[in-house]
């Protein structure tokens, strides 16, 4: 099978021009056609040669990505998109607006190996990683919608399904085209990147020259509840993930933030406030509390709106930044994984 388009990249796309006979400016035309205008499509490159156009049809595979689904709130603010990616698998993107912002959602994994308690995406468990052109077409095909609605990207958060630590390889050349003056064009600040906490990924994620944003999922103050939030062995503790959030200020000059997906009567309570409070008072970072986007398949509520303010207070009142997620697409199945699993029962279910 030919490869994606979006697999381009600069290297690949000069010893394509140059092996086709023609000057080497041509690459850049070419890059430029897919990733600063999001054209997919050779046929509408019309500044390249016939010829050549045509040898990059059976060089690659062209035009946009198949989208299986794609479902709007009924507030027009969050729009999600089912993407096709073969034998049957699909991923999730998602394009909320919100005011000036307009952020794309994107994921790196079919499926998930972390299998967090409150999250649909690893109910079927990873199948694989996603290249750096599956990673950019969610990208690109949401960014034109968003063109078509008069919105343009303002921001990207890997969030979506997968852990991104473990597909740095594929990742890090996607979030490096998304940054391209040349390509995608868009702010390394206005990039984050979401994990659970690899350590190996989060320490190569360091050393990437570039001014992305780190978030780690955190989900709850101590190790013996986060394990039964987050069940995954290779995550990083909740010591480990404070000194990879001073590392990262140190390195990047970079505050982090810690998400933290509000679950009744599990994680919300004033005592689990007080001893966050105590686990992030010597470090630098924000709060970002998710109140929980119910899934019908797992057993976890959202707390009142009460409950949820308290939290949040009592965490102010302790001396941390704290913002708090608005609820957004919950009409939708907008959390990780709900509208995959809407369309791919499980089996037995």
């Amino acid at each position: 099978m030919a490869p994606r388009i979006t697999e381009l990249t600069h290297d690949s796309a000069r010893e394509l021009v140059l092996a086709a006979g023609l000057p080497e400016y041509r690459a850049k035309q070419l890059f430029n056609w897919v990733f600063a205008k999001g054209v997919l499509d050779v046929g509408r490159m019309r500044n390249l040669p016939s010829a050549f156009r045509t040898h990059l049809e059976t060089v690659f595979d062209v035009g946009p990505p198949k989208v299986r689904a794609i479902e709007s709130d009924r507030q027009s603010t969050t729009e999600k998109f089912l993407f096709d990616v073969g034998a049957g698998e699909s991923v999730e993107a998602v394009l909320i607006m919100e005011g000036d912002r307009s952020t794309i959602c994107l994921s790196t994994q079919v499926g998930c190996p972390v299998k967090c308690g409150f999250c649909a995406s690893g109910l079927f468990g990873l199948k694989r990683n996603l290249t750096r052109g599956e990673i950019l077409d969610q990208y690109l095909a949401i960014r034109t919608r968003a063109a078509e609605l008069g919105r343009p990207i303002t921001n990207a958060v890997v969030m979506g399904m997968g852990e991104p630590m473990l597909n740095i390889p594929n990742l890090l050349p996607a979030l490096e085209t998304m940054n391209d003056p040349e390509g995608c064009g868009l702010g390394a600040r206005h990039i984050t990147v979401s994990t659970v906490g690899v350590k190996k990924g989060v320490e190569r994620f360091t050393e990437e020259p570039r001014q992305y944003t780190l978030a780690f999922s955190l989900h709850a103050p101590n190790d013996a509840l986060r394990a039964e939030i987050v069940p995954f062995p290779a995550a990083m503790t909740c010591a480990e993930i404070v000194d990879a959030a001073r590392n990262y200020l140190e390195a990047k000059g970079r505050e982090v933030t810690f998400e933290y997906v509000l679950l009744d009567e599990v994680n919300s309570r004033p005592s689990h406030a007080r001893e966050l409070a105590e686990l992030l008072q010597d470090v630098r970072g924000t709060v970002n509390l998710i109140p929980f986007n119910a899934v019908d398949e797992q057993p976890f509520r959202r707390p009142p709106d009460h409950v949820i303010d308290l939290f949040a207070e009592d965490l102010r009142y302790r001396g941390l930044k704290v913002t708090v997620r608005k609820r957004k697409g919950h009409d939708i199945a907008a959390a990780c994984g709900q509208l995959r699993l809407r369309n791919m029962p499980i089996v037995g279910s």
